[in-house]
């Protein structure tokens, strides 16, 4: 879904760059409390404050805030696959066949359209990554 778009990256409410998902960008600041985010579209993430001391180093993480999306996916790959089956028996449309998709279906869309909404803020966070090495 993030492939195809870079993610804006804002510092103290001016863009200072893009990245593309799977990247690293690297952004010179000076010393001093920094508040940084992210957008993408119209999605956002949290503002995340910063201390830079001089010659110091922070490497940030972004990634999606959407936790359960795989799930999502196994929900709707799930609601194919007896039509699929149905498909190849040659027989009748089993009666809970619609409701069973709507059951797989629903979930989906309710989640989405709860961060396309509600959760725009949400949809990215940004966040210190405290397992790089490199950190200072």
């Amino acid at each position: 879904m993030n492939r195809m778009r870079d993610f804006k990256i804002f510092v103290d409410d001016k863009e200072a760059g893009r990245v593309k998902n799977g990247s690293a960008e690297e952004i010179v600041v000076e010393e001093g409390v920094h508040i940084i985010y992210l957008k993408y579209g119209f999605y956002k993430s949290e503002p995340l404050t910063i201390t830079l001391n001089k010659s110091e180093n922070k490497f940030l993480l972004a990634r999606n805030g959407m936790k359960y999306v795989w799930v999502l996916y196994i929900l709707l790959f799930g609601c194919f696959v007896p039509r699929i089956i149905d498909k190849n028996s040659g027989g009748n449309q089993p009666n809970w066949l619609p409701y069973f998709m709507v059951i797989c279906i629903l979930p989906s869309l309710l989640y989405f359209l709860y961060y396309a909404i509600f959760a725009r803020n949400k949809y990215l966070v940004l966040e210190i990554d405290h397992r790089n090495i490199f950190n200072t």
